[in-house]
């Protein structure tokens, strides 16, 4: 049976060694090694500095003084390049000097092990820095996952908010002339009757009939039928918008335009422009006693609501309007 031979162990960082004196390396290369660290070499600045940049260490052991550029520009470099900004620096050097030492973590170092090397020592600080430069990286990695987890919870989010909007505006528009519902207009009108109690101020309610429309549907069929209605519905909305009231589908052929602040709207000039405006899109009505195009009656009623009264009581008025209308001859506004 033929034998497996044994992976390599990992190393337990990557090390990059940079000092222009080969018995330092030698000796370094030597003590990291046989730790289980794996050392790369650079005898210079420059070799140091596309080293790290090739292939980003774990940590950069790095002598101050060498030709050239000096180890305080090398760890300036390497602290000004994003990719390796966060790479540990110890820096090794004869220079014990206090201001040698302030300089040295000025430029950006992490840890600084003076000449002639304790071996003790190179070793515990190296484990020092690596275990808290991957306990840093790990920091990181965790940040950056949970940055992408809150942006995606954040776009799932908006997403539901979206879906949600949407739910709501078709929960509360018709179906057919995309204008506000039964449903829609009903809440509305109980908000604004109880504004107007509060606040002693009147409320305004316009009902819309279109003249003649089983006729129209008789002599037309049901989906142009259908077709005048979202025609009517669109001119109706177009109309009142300007002047913020609420159109809605109250049934079948019918509209109503809630106008919840009367005394910032003329509410009889407006329930006439609303009458024009459907006349204007000269829908043609074959069988029509008033005329030969599309026309609608309207009812306006306008109240201040006491508290014993109800909302019924508005509705009721502007329905008796518009009976009115009709019983004077259709495609007119009554009051």
């Amino acid at each position: 049976m033929q034998a497996v031979a044994a992976s390599a162990p990992r190393p337990r960082a990557d090390i990059l060694v940079v000092d222009d004196n080969p018995a330092n390396i030698e000796l370094l290369v030597a003590i990291l090694g046989s730790h289980g660290y794996r050392c790369r070499i650079a005898n210079n600045g420059t070799r140091a500095l596309a080293a790290a940049r090739a292939d980003v260490p774990d940590l950069v052991m790095l002598d101050i003084a060498m030709p050239g550029m000096d180890g305080y520009e090398v760890c300036r470099q390497l602290k000004a390049d994003p990719a390796t900004q966060s790479v540990p620096v110890i820096f090794l050097s004869a220079l014990n000097g206090v201001i040698d030492k302030v300089q040295a973590f000025g430029a950006g170092g992490t840890d600084y092990i003076g000449k002639p090397f304790q071996l003790e020592e190179v070793i515990a600080r190296v484990e020092n820095q690596v275990r808290a430069s991957r306990m840093q990286r790990d920091v990181e990695q965790r940040n950056e996952e949970l940055a992408r987890v809150n942006a995606e919870l954040l776009e799932a989010t908006r997403r539901l908010e979206d879906g949600n909007a949407l739910l709501r505006k078709l929960s509360e528009s018709d179906g057919l002339t995309g204008v506000a519902n039964r449903r829609l207009f009903d809440g509305s009108l109980i908000d604004a009757w109880s504004r107007a109690t509060r606040e002693g101020r009147s409320i305004a309610l316009i009902l819309i009939d279109i003249d003649h429309f089983k006729e129209y549907n008789d002599a037309v069929g049901h989906l142009a039928g259908d077709d005048c209605l979202k025609r009517v519905a669109q001119a109706l909305e177009a109309e009142a918008s300007a002047a913020g009231a609420l159109v809605a589908r109250y049934g079948g052929e019918e509209f109503s335009v809630l106008v919840a602040d009367p005394a910032q709207t003329h509410v009889h000039a407006l329930a006439e422009s609303l009458r024009a405006r459907v006349e204007l899109e000269a829908l043609p009505h074959p069988r029509s006693a008033v005329s030969n195009v599309v026309t609608v009656s309207v009812g306006v009623a306008v109240m201040v609501p006491a508290a014993t009264h109800e909302p019924a009581l508005l509705i009721d008025a502007a329905d008796q309007a518009l009976y009115r209308a009709k019983a004077a001859g259709r495609n007119r506004v009554g009051d």
